[in-house]
C-alpha cells in the first residue's frame, strides 16, 4: 500500500542504505554509534571528551535521529491502519455477496448469449435446408415457370445481361438456376421495333417468336408501367374472348412526394383455392391497373412495394440490407415485401447485383419465376 509519501518500507531502506547517515535506518548502529561518544575515565566516573560545540552537535544529530525513527514508527501504523480498513470495506459479508452475485449473473448472460447465437445458427441452417428448393428434373419447363413458388419454397436464380453483337443496343437477358449445374430456365429479348418497350420471354435462349411454342408471354412498357401477359391474344386482333391474353403482373414505378425517391408497386392476381384471379384487359386502363386504382377488386389482388434505402450519412448513399448474395451497389437493387404482412423483414423477391453484368435474385411465394423474371427486367428499364 502507497504510504502519504508516495513510498513503501522497502523503498524508504533501499534509498537511506545509500546515503552517509546509514544510522538513521540501521537500528542497532544507534546503540554503537552513542557508545562511542561516551569513553570511561575511571571506575565510578565518566568524562565526555568532546568540547562544548562538539555535544551540542551530538545531542542535534541524536534529536534528528530520534524524530527520524518517531516518523517511521508512526508511518508504519497509519500504514497498518489503512490496510486494516480497506481489508475490512473489501472484505465485508454484504460486498462479497454483491461482488459474487454480479459475477454470476455475467456469468449467465454469456451463456444465455452463447446458446443464443447457437440456437440462431441451427435455425438458420435448418431453414435453408428447408427453403431452397433445387429441383433434380424439370419435367415441364413451362408449367414449372408459370405457377406459383410453394409456401414452404425460396428459389435462387441467376439473371445475366447479355449485350454482345447484335444484342448491344436490344439487351437479353439469360434466367439461370443458382446451383453448380447453371441449369438455363429462361430469356428475354428487346425487340428492336417497336414504339414502346416490348420484351418476348422464351424458354429457348435465342428464339423470340410470339407465334412459336417456346414463347412464354411478353412484357409491355411505357411511362414508368409495365404489364406481363401470357402468350394470348391482344383483344384487337381477338376474335373470341376466352383467347385474350391474361395479365399475369403489373409493375408500376412513381415518385414518392413525401420522400423524393422512387416508389415501386407491384400487383398480380390473388391466388385463391390454389387458382389466380383471371384478368382479361380489354383496354389499357383496364384489368390489373384498374383494380389498382379501386377498391372493387381489392380482394382479387395482391399489392407488393420495395423496401425504402437507408441514408447512409457517411458514405452519402442510399443503402438496403441484403444477405451475401448481393456484393455490389446499384441503383436497379431491389426488396419487394407483402405490404399486408407484419413482417417487413420478409421479402417475396430479392434482386441484387453480384458481378459485372450478372445479378442474384431470390423468389417466394405467392410469385411464379416469370413474375419474378418480369419485376427484375423492369428495374433495367423503369430507373432511367
Amino acid at each position: 500500500m502507497q504510504s502519504k509519501y508516495g513510498q513503501n518500507d522497502d523503498e524508504i531502506l533501499f534509498q537511506n542504505d545509500d546515503d552517509d547517515n546509514g544510522e538513521l535506518i540501521n537500528f542497532d548502529q544507534f546503540d554503537e554509534d552513542e557508545q562511542d561518544v561516551i569513553t570511561p575515565v575511571d571506575k565510578g566516573k565518566q568524562q565526555i571528551q568532546q568540547t562544548f560545540g562538539d555535544q551540542l552537535q551530538v545531542m542535534k544529530d541524536k534529536e534528528d535521529e530520534e524524530q527520524v525513527i518517531e516518523d517511521i514508527v508512526q508511518f508504519k501504523q497509519n500504514e497498518e491502519q489503512d490496510n486494516v480498513a480497506n481489508f475490512g470495506s473489501m472484505h465485508r459479508d454484504e460486498d462479497f455477496q454483491s461482488w459474487k452475485d454480479e459475477n454470476k449473473q455475467n456469468d449467465q448472460n454469456e451463456q444465455v448469449q452463447q446458446t443464443n447465437q447457437i440456437d440462431a445458427m441451427t435455425e438458420r441452417q435448418e431453414q435453408q435446408a428447408q427453403i431452397i428448393y433445387q429441383p433434380g428434373m424439370i419435367i415441364d419447363m413451362k408449367e414449372f415457370l408459370q405457377k406459383p413458388i410453394d409456401q414452404q419454397h425460396l428459389i435462387q436464380l441467376t439473371l445475366v445481361k447479355d449485350k454482345s453483337g447484335t444484342n448491344k443496343f436490344h439487351p437479353k437477358f439469360l434466367l439461370y438456376l443458382s446451383d453448380q449445374q447453371k441449369v438455363f430456365l429462361c430469356s428475354a429479348k428487346r425487340q428492336a421495333f417497336s414504339q414502346q418497350i416490348h420484351y418476348v420471354l422464351s424458354i429457348l435462349q435465342d428464339k423470340f417468336d410470339r407465334k412459336h411454342k417456346s414463347c412464354l408471354g411478353k412484357i409491355k412498357g411505357q411511362g414508368g408501367i409495365f404489364k406481363l401477359f401470357d402468350t394470348g391474344d391482344n383483344p384487337k386482333d381477338a376474335k373470341f374472348l376466352d383467347k385474350v391474353r391474361k395479365e399475369l403482373c403489373l409493375i408500376n414505378f412513381q415518385n414518392s412526394k413525401q420522400t423524393g425517391q422512387l416508389r415501386q408497386s407491384v400487383i398480380i392476381p390473388k391466388i385463391k383455392d390454389g387458382q389466380a384471379y383471371e384478368f382479361k384487359p380489354l383496354n389499357d386502363a383496364d384489368g390489373l391497373l384498374k383494380a389498382y386504382y379501386s377498391l372493387q377488386y381489392k380482394d382479387q389482388i395482391m399489392h407488393f412495394m420495395n423496401k425504402n434505402p437507408i441514408y447512409n450519412k457517411e458514405k452519402k448513399k442510399y443503402q438496403l440490407q441484403f444477405n451475401d448474395r448481393v456484393t455490389m451497389p446499384s441503383v436497379k437493387n431491389c426488396i419487394i415485401y407483402d405490404i399486408s404482412c407484419t413482417d417487413k423483414n420478409k421479402f417475396v423477391l430479392q434482386f441484387g447485383k453480384c458481378a459485372k453484368k450478372t445479378y442474384s435474385v431470390d423468389i417466394c411465394h405467392p410469385l411464379s419465376i416469370i413474375q419474378g423474371f418480369a419485376i427484375c427486367i423492369s428495374q433495367f428499364e423503369g430507373k432511367h
